[in-house]
C-alpha cells in the first residue's frame, strides 16, 4: 500500500527519552532550583500541591465530556500551585518554570539512530509527514527545536494545544480535518498499542506498530496493519512501499 501521509508519534518512536518527574528526589531538586529563582516552597508541600492539582485538573477535564480522552495544560496547574504561596507568574516566569521542570526531570533525550534516515527517505519520496504527540507544548517544542525535527513536518499537533489526546479518535480527526488528509492515504506510526494503534483504528486510519525493543504482543484482533519486526523505523519505508 502506498500512502501519501505519514503521521508519527514522537516519544518512543522518533525520540528516545527518559524522564523522572514523579519521584520525590526530583521534587527535592526542583524545589531547590525554585528557591534560587526566588520561589520558596518546601519540597513536600510542592509535591503534594502539584500532584493534587494535576489530578483535579484531569478529573475536571474528564467530567466535561467534550472528549473521551481530554488533555490539560500544565501551565494552568503551575499557576494554581504557585498562587497558594502568593505568587502570580508572568508569561516569562511561566516559561522558565516549565523549562526548569522539564530540564531537571530529564534523564536523557536523543533521536533514535534511524529517525532522520526514515524522515529523509519519506521526504525524498514526496510524502507528507505529520506529528501527533501526547505532550505539553511548554516541554516539547524546545525539544523539537533541539533535535532539528521541525523542518520535516508538514503539520504538528500537540495534545495540550488541542485539549485532547490519543487514543481519542477526535485527536486524529482534528489532524485530518486541519490538513485535509484522506484517511485512506494515511498511516499512523507509533510505539504504543493502547494509544497510537487503538486510536488510529478507531479513527479509521491504518496503523504501523513499532516497538523499539522488538518485543511484540499477541492480540486476538490487532489494532495495527503493519509491524516493525526488527524494531527499526526504516521498515516503515520498506513495508509501505516507499523503497
Amino acid at each position: 500500500m502506498m500512502y501519501q501521509n505519514y503521521i508519527f508519534d514522537l516519544y518512543g518512536t522518533l525520540v528516545d527519552i527518559r524522564t523522572d518527574e514523579r519521584s520525590r528526589n526530583f521534587f527535592k531538586k526542583y524545589a531547590k532550583w525554585l528557591r534560587r529563582q526566588g520561589f520558596h516552597f518546601e519540597w513536600k508541600l510542592f509535591y503534594t500541591l502539584y500532584t493534587m492539582t494535576e489530578r483535579e485538573h484531569r478529573e475536571k477535564a474528564a467530567q466535561s465530556g467534550r472528549y473521551t480522552k481530554p488533555e490539560i495544560q500544565i501551565e494552568e496547574v503551575f499557576q494554581e500551585v504557585f498562587a497558594v504561596n502568593g505568587y502570580v507568574l508572568s508569561s516569562e516566569q511561566m516559561a522558565d518554570i516549565c523549562a526548569g521542570f522539564r530540564r531537571i526531570s530529564l534523564i536523557y533525550m536523543r533521536l533514535f539512530p534511524d529517525t532522520l534516515a526514515c524522515l529523509d527517505g519519506l521526504k525524498k519520496a514526496g510524502k507528507k509527514i505529520y506529528l501527533l504527540s501526547n505532550a505539553q507544548r511548554s516541554f516539547t517544542w524546545q525539544e523539537l527545536e533541539l533535535t532539528g525535527l521541525i523542518p520535516y513536518f508538514d503539520g504538528i499537533l500537540i495534545s495540550s494545544d488541542e485539549r485532547c489526546m490519543k487514543p481519542d479518535p477526535e485527536f486524529y480527526n482534528i489532524c485530518c480535518e486541519r490538513y485535509q488528509l484522506d484517511k485512506a492515504q494515511s498511516v499512523m506510526i507509533g510505539n504504543e498499542l493502547g494509544s497510537d494503534m487503538a486510536g488510529a483504528k478507531a479513527a479509521g486510519i491504518d496503523g504501523f506498530y513499532i516497538n523499539r525493543c522488538a518485543v511484540f504482543h499477541r492480540e486476538e484482533e490487532p489494532a495495527y496493519r503493519y509491524v516493525s519486526t526488527e524494531g527499526s523505523l526504516l521498515e516503515v519505508l520498506k513495508q509501505t512501499g516507499v523503497i
